[in-house]
Formats: structure tokens, sequence, C-alpha cells
């Protein structure tokens, strides 16, 4: 896997975007066409968290690569619609966030 696929990953996955949901940044980071088209405060976010990436293990590595082809094997209409939800869960209160994060995990446990 390339270096920018892997900072474009760990960039997904520490947003939250396959275990929540996507980030504003991580929407515009994925349209850029190479790295030139990124803003300086993408390519420091990226580079960071392609860091990050290098230091988790090797699992989780894996774990994140395999997240991030999930994403990418997803229709862009679903992919859409993921960001749309992200948008508006960004526009809610800090109060709201937690109450539907709990939500969720209480929702992922109901599931095991």
């Amino acid at each position: 896997m390339s270096r920018r696929r892997l900072a474009i990953a760990t960039l997904l996955v520490c947003s939250g975007l396959l275990s929540f949901a996507p980030s504003r940044g991580a929407s515009t980071f994925l349209l850029a066409q190479n790295w030139q088209d990124y803003s300086p405060r993408e390519r420091y976010e990226a580079l960071r968290n392609y860091r990050r990436h290098e230091q988790l293990p090797e699992d989780r590595q894996r774990e994140v690569e395999k997240q991030y082809e999930r994403w990418q094997g997803m229709p862009e209409q679903e992919r859409a619609k993921i960001r749309e939800n992200y948008e508006r869960y960004q526009n809610l209160s800090p109060r709201e966030q937690e109450r539907l994060e709990r939500r969720y995990r209480d929702m992922k446990k109901g599931d095991q």
C-alpha cells in the first residue's frame, strides 16, 4: 500500500469516518487528485495521521487498511449519505452528540 493511500486511510479512520462517519476534512481530502491539491492543513493532518498509523500494531494497521478498502468499495451514493449524516452530527450540540454516541454504543452491544 502506498504512503498516500495509507495517509488517506489513516485520516479517514482517525477522523471517525469508518467507525462512525466522515469528518468535513475527510470529504474534501477524498476529492483531491494529488498531494499538491491538498491545503497545507490537509497535508499536515494526513502526515500526522500517517505517522500515528505507523505507530499502531500491525494487526490494527491491517484493520485500518481493510476498513479503508471497504469504504472505497461502497457506492458513491452510500458514501455521500454517510458524509451528509456526519455533517448533521457535527451540527449537534456536544450534549446531543454524546447522547447519540451512547445510543450507538448501546445498539452495537445489542448486536453482539
